[in-house]
């Protein structure tokens, strides 16, 4: 009886990895100025199977949302050169990514407010809770992939 548990529960297991590793394909733009903070951020997105691209600032997420159209965005709204919020509007402008999910990212006390009104989805707060964190992305990305269909 247990090992019939264990191979089902093995099994189980691994529809679940496919499943998750089909959907984590996906490439996510990870904007933030904070050297520390990016590489924290793209090697847990790295580890849940996600393709990561980073940009430093404002200017440079603006760029990269227009060249490698990433499915998701994490935007930090505090940058040089350009804020996140300003980033975000200016990413919201254009027509192929009018429908990309952008998280914003903050310490900000009063950020999650002006974020959505800027065009963010949704906001995370600093420090980032590792499991509202993926759960949002993922959120997001199933929900973009119904939307797709």
């Amino acid at each position: 009886m247990d090992l019939v548990l264990r191979n089902s529960t093995a099994r189980a297991e691994t529809s679940v990895t496919q499943r998750n590793r089909a959907m984590t394909k996906s490439r996510i733009l990870i904007a933030e100025d904070h050297p520390d903070s990016r590489e924290a951020l793209r090697e847990l997105l790295e580890a849940f199977g996600f393709e990561v691209i980073e940009a430093m600032n404002g200017a440079e997420a603006v760029r990269a949302a227009l060249e490698q159209k990433p499915r998701l965005i994490l935007m930090d709204v505090m940058m040089p050169e350009k804020d996140g919020f300003q980033a975000i509007r200016e990413i919201r402008q254009n027509p192929e990514l009018a429908g990309t999910p952008i998280i914003a990212v903050t310490a900000m006390d009063g950020a999650r407010e002006l974020a959505l009104h800027a065009g963010a989805d949704d906001y995370v707060r600093k420090p980032i809770d590792i499991r509202r964190l993926i759960g949002l992305v993922n959120g997001w990305l199933s929900r973009e992939k119904i939307e797709r269909t």
